[in-house]
């Protein structure tokens, strides 16, 4: 690899590392508002089943986490946190395959002194 192409190969790896930093903004906002959701559904829930249905105090945690709909939205909550990670460890391995290309750079750099 020509240190023409290691360039251009770190460059691509910053373009991906900014258009990275937009979309893990977007995650994050995701996964807040799908956590929040979810929240908010839950707590209404277990209001409802104290308020409502004199379920005792042990069980309405199971109840209200049972429920079809809190639990889909808890998926989605987790399915977006999940995604944020993902996100994030794919960012990693960009900033790593930058230092990969920085030392071919150091090593090309090195062997042409050498010459």
């Amino acid at each position: 690899m020509t240190p023409i192409e290691i360039m251009e190969k770190i460059g691509a790896c910053q373009r991906g590392l900014t258009k990275g930093n937009i979309e893990l903004k977007a995650l994050g906002v995701k996964k807040a508002r799908a956590e929040h959701d979810y929240r908010i559904a839950l707590r209404k829930e277990i209001l409802r089943l104290r308020q409502l249905e004199n379920q005792p105090a042990t069980i309405i945690n199971d109840l209200a986490k049972g429920k079809e709909d809190i639990a889909k939205l808890r998926l989605e909550s987790d399915i977006a946190e999940t995604n944020y990670s993902v996100y994030i460890e794919s960012m990693r391995n960009l900033r790593l395959e930058i230092e990969a290309y920085r030392s071919f750079l150091t090593w090309e750099r090195v062997e042409l002194k050498n010459t």
